[in-house]
């Protein structure tokens, strides 16, 4: 087992033969890109320069091969060319697209490679979740990594989910081209206390890449997380959490997701000295976000114009040191011998994408709509209906509180951790404001009763929101005023086969569908993009404070982020990994 047989690292010997060939000057170029200016990431230099390509490979970089005979020319007019970019880490499904429609909307932007966990799908569905994404990676352009997926459920014994992925089905995939490695390890408590089937995952892995998730974590339990081999964290919230981590050799993957934007926190961190071991992650963006500010180029262009990164420095965290990390060696330099994956942008801090080259093909070229239902039907898509719950009633969200105290979330602003609150009502309203009903409804066929919570923060003043993605089991998660409305918007989505809804004075105003999986929908990203923008105008109406309500909802289901979660089980203290109850003892 080793990386050095996966995707991009490797060329035939035919193929190195004519890289040689063309890189010596004795052969036609391929493709010669004329006028154009190289970003050095190693030096931090910007040169001008030509790119001789033969195939899928920089055979040659400099104005040496102007004269050399070349199939094809294409004049970059001046722009610069940096490298393809990379996302460190993310759930494809997060976009609510299939793999070929989020390949169409983010390769032209320039992310040419994506290190996913498909531990979404993987959870409702088990190995045949799994298995199609592996299908799917197969038939793209884009170069897309699927790690094994390490956690499902992510918390074993305090949540339902629906698919089995045990250290059985996760064996089989080691050597696949296309997977790099472990998939976020979430149970870093098993990890730290050396629990015995945690353990043999990570080193059924060792020789791999062993990808990470420890929020908050310090001291004596980092050393111990990290001594186990994990190699990176995109949870670190904090800049001295930071410091700390990549003082003990561990990768800092920073993450500006639709709801977790962690980049004004952590691109300070960052210097010319420790630029190599941090990188760039998306984790969980929607289309909507995607349609009207970026991917990576995104992030690029917010670190440079907003946060003062040196441009150098943002290319590198989104290319060279990426590559370096995951063991990509011939990705992330415009150098000989690396794959033809090539941005080019009009200025540096613009991020103003040009042109896209993948493995020495333009994407423009490359008619990705057209491809887009082919490319999906040849990749043999699980459709069936996964949500087997039957109608429910008000009667099923009886909350029939009494004076007290009770355990509440409070939702914290561009973060998926949550405050604790103990909240006091004395029999008709809460000692604190905007307080809502919260419940998970478990999915999958085991009838369990929804389990019962409050929240705060959400702002809603009347009606309901719901949503079949609730990480990372995916029940059945809704938010909501009055039992009347949350047993409207559940319904909703389990006549919906899943997906996302709002309700309003008894009446559904906005739905969503996603019918694979409840997480994903067969549209287009522009079908999505409107579909969200509906929902965004409906939870306006009934007064929805969050700019990502539906993803800020589904992290609140998610009981290995602090502090205080709630899953289809009960709620859960995260801190002490406990279930407590919704009233405080007295």
């Amino acid at each position: 087992m080793s990386l050095a047989n996966k995707e991009t690292q490797k060329l035939s010997p035919k193929e190195l033969r004519e890289v040689l060939k063309t890189a010596r000057g004795d052969g036609e170029i391929d493709l010669l890109i004329k006028n154009v200016k190289i970003l050095d990431l190693v030096n931090g230099e910007v040169v001008e320069s030509s790119i001789a390509i033969s195939g899928k490979t920089i055979a040659g970089i400099g104005k040496e091969y102007d004269d050399q005979p070349a199939k094809r020319i294409y004049d970059a007019q001046g722009a610069t060319a940096v490298p393809g970019f990379i996302d460190g880490h993310l759930h494809v499904e997060s976009s609510m697209m299939h793999p070929f429609e989020f390949e169409r909307l983010t390769l032209p932007l320039g992310t040419t490679t994506a290190i996913c966990d498909p531990h979404e799908i993987t959870n409702v569905m088990g190995d045949r979740g799994f298995s199609w994404f592996l299908r799917c990676s197969e038939l793209m352009d884009q170069n897309l990594f699927v790690q094994v997926s390490s956690c499902i459920p992510a918390l074993p014994g305090f949540e339902t989910n629906g698919g089995q992925f045990d250290i059985i089905d996760m064996k089989k995939y080691k050597e696949h081209p296309r997977v790099l490695g472990l998939a976020e390890m979430m149970n870093f408590p098993g990890v730290i206390n050396g629990v015995e089937g945690v353990l043999e995952k990570v080193e059924e892995f060792a020789e791999l890449n062993l990808d990470g998730h420890s929020p908050m974590l310090r001291g004596k339990q980092l050393n111990a997380y990290i001594a186990a081999g994990i190699q990176n964290c995109h949870e670190t919230i904090f800049a001295d959490e930071a410091k700390e981590k990549l003082q003990k050799g561990m990768g800092l993957i920073i993450r500006e997701g639709s709801v977790a934007k962690n980049l004004k926190t952590l691109a300070p961190v960052v210097n010319e000295f420790n630029s190599c071991q941090c990188l760039l992650c998306t984790d969980d963006r929607n289309p909507y976000e995607i349609f009207n500010e970026g991917h990576i180029n995104y992030m690029i262009k917010k670190m440079i114009n907003e946060l003062g990164t040196p441009a150098h420095i943002a290319y590198r965290l989104s290319s060279f040191s990426a590559a370096k990390h995951f063991g990509l060696k011939k990705l992330g330099l415009i150098a000989p011998g690396k794959q033809a994956d090539i941005v080019l942008v009009g200025k540096l801090e613009d991020v103003d994408v040009k042109e896209v080259f993948k493995k020495g093909e333009l994407v423009s070229e490359l008619d990705l709509p057209s491809k887009v239902m082919d490319k999906l039907n040849k990749s043999e898509p699980p459709k069936e209906n996964t949500i087997k719950r039957s109608f429910l009633a008000p009667t099923d969200f009886n909350y029939d509180l009494s004076a007290g105290t009770y355990n509440v979330m409070e939702i914290v602003k561009d973060e998926i951790i949550t405050n604790h609150l103990k909240v006091k009502y004395d029999g008709e309203e809460f000692a604190e404001d905007d307080i809502s009903y919260i419940t998970v409804i478990e999915r999958y066929g085991q009838k369990r009763k929804p389990s019962l919570g409050l929240v705060k923060g959400m702002g809603l003043t009347r009606g309901a929101i719901a949503s079949s993605v609730a990480h990372d089991s995916h029940n059945i998660v809704v938010i909501g005023k009055t039992p009347q409305d949350i047993a409207t918007a559940a319904n909703e989505i389990i006549e919906n086969a899943g997906g996302f809804c709002v309700v309003d004075k008894g009446r559904v105003t906005a739905s969503l569908s996603l019918p694979i999986a409840g997480l994903l929908s067969l549209e287009s990203a522009e079908t999505i993009n409107e579909g969200i923008i509906q929902l965004k105008e409906a939870c306006k109406e009934i007064e929805v404070a969050v700019n990502e309500p539906f993803i800020q909802m589904a992290f609140l289901a998610l009981p290995v982020i602090p502090t205080l979660k709630i899953t289809d089980m009960g709620l859960v203290d995260v801190t002490k990994f406990e279930f407590i109850d919704l009233k405080c003892e007295d």
